[in-house]
């Protein structure tokens, strides 16, 4: 019996990796999945931030990326005539969509859908952190008008909200009120994301090295981060990965960064390639990342995978950390907390440090084993189409 299709739209995907999350997601959910679904992506011919298209991928044609199949588009393709066009040569059970404030890849489908350009098969989106107040609060004029424009004009009706978590569902809720559909279907994990006995530590008493790996924006709060250092006593290293999104940010960051005393040694190192994250935090003692909101934070798994405690803030779902002896999850808006606890691993000696790097990856594991992680997304899926049918609605 052939697989329902799943047409995935999404502004980045493989082999880019800038977007961070939300690629990362889709990734894994195609290979969690592809053996139940036939996933076809539409997406950007580059990554975030890119000027130039992929040179090691075809561009406007269909193409096999890991088990998907993949169209990278162009950007003279991405208007809504030939998107509309693509569309309906493109057969598909379920649309799923991305993100809420895509112009091309949600927006416009959205319109295209309402207006009759397209079939209404059924469509899943996930916010993919979108709809948190920290998000919102950026540009929020341009982002509360399109919101009270698409619901006036009703795109988003019948539609399955996919939160990712408890707090995601409430961020819909409280965006489009408690009568639409939410799924809370958590990201997935890599398929492959088991984890081998943590690297050795090396940590010694007065000396910590911390790593802080994300994009550089300010809901990551690199900047909060760079604060919490000033003080501290002993041999600070403090190291930042990720590409710089916006660019007057990470000038200020950099400043900061600069007038950081002596005892802190600093290093600024721009994106850093996936295949090279576990050695990166493995080389540290722990993850640093105070973000102002995360609707799963792939990061915190990685560094728990790589067995390292990681020290975040409270608006992550990765909860009760301290309990699991896997790191510390602190309240945002209490900088004094965080110093404290980078002041005891400061002081911290190896066999302390060692038993914090196996509970890290005790808890990585355990997550990754979970199966009814995997079962909640499956299940998103077929609900969309049992409201189909399974009737594959589109032109092929």
């Amino acid at each position: 019996m052939p697989r329902p299709i799943i047409l995935t739209l999404c502004d980045y995907y493989l082999p880019g990796f800038k977007a961070g999350g939300p690629l990362r997601t889709i990734a894994n959910v195609v290979e969690h999945l592809h053996r139940e679904f036939d996933f076809r992506i539409i997406t950007r011919d580059r990554d975030l931030g890119d000027a130039e298209p992929f040179a090691t991928v075809p561009i406007d044609r269909w193409t096999e990326t890991g088990s998907a199949k993949v169209r990278y588009v162009s950007p003279p393709r991405l208007a809504a005539r030939r998107l509309a066009r693509l569309f309906r040569r493109t057969p598909h059970h379920v649309l799923y969509l991305n993100s809420v404030f895509s112009p091309r890849l949600t927006i416009a489908p959205l319109v295209l859908r309402q207006l009759g350009r397209i079939e209404r098969t059924p469509a899943v989106l996930a916010p993919r952190g979108e709809l948190a107040p920290s998000a919102l609060s950026r540009h929020p004029r341009r982002k509360q008008a399109w919101l009270v424009a698409a619901r006036r004009g009703g795109l988003f009706r019948e539609l399955f909200w996919q939160a990712s978590s408890s707090f995601e569902a409430g961020d819909i809720g409280r965006t489009f009120g408690n009568n639409v559909s939410i799924v809370v279907a958590p990201d997935l994990p890599p398929r492959l994301c088991g984890t081998p006995a943590p690297s050795p530590s090396e940590k010694r008493p007065g000396r910590l090295r911390i790593i802080f790996l994300s994009r550089v924006h300010p809901v990551k709060n690199l900047d909060g981060a760079i604060d919490m250092l000033a003080g501290l006593d002993g041999e600070i290293e403090f190291n930042v990965y990720g590409p710089a999104e916006d660019g007057a940010y990470s000038e200020f960051c950099r400043d900061r960064l600069a007038r950081l005393p002596a005892n802190v040694r600093a290093g600024w190192h721009g994106p850093l390639d996936p295949s090279d994250v576990p050695a990166a935090l493995a080389a540290h003692d722990v993850l640093l990342f105070p973000t102002r909101g995360e609707n799963f934070g792939h990061v915190i798994l990685e560094a728990l995978a790589a067995g390292r405690p990681v020290l975040v803030s409270d608006r992550t779902p990765w909860r009760n950390l301290a309990a699991r002896g896997a790191g510390w999850d602190l309240p945002l808006n209490d900088a004094a907390a965080f110093h404290r606890v980078l002041e005891r691993l400061t002081a911290m000696d190896r066999p302390e440090h060692e038993r914090l790097c196996r509970a890290a990856a005790a808890h990585a594991d355990r997550f990754c084993r979970d199966t009814s992680v995997i079962d909640r997304t499956r299940q998103l899926f077929h609900r969309a189409l049992r409201a189909t049918g399974r009737g594959c609605r589109s032109a092929a």
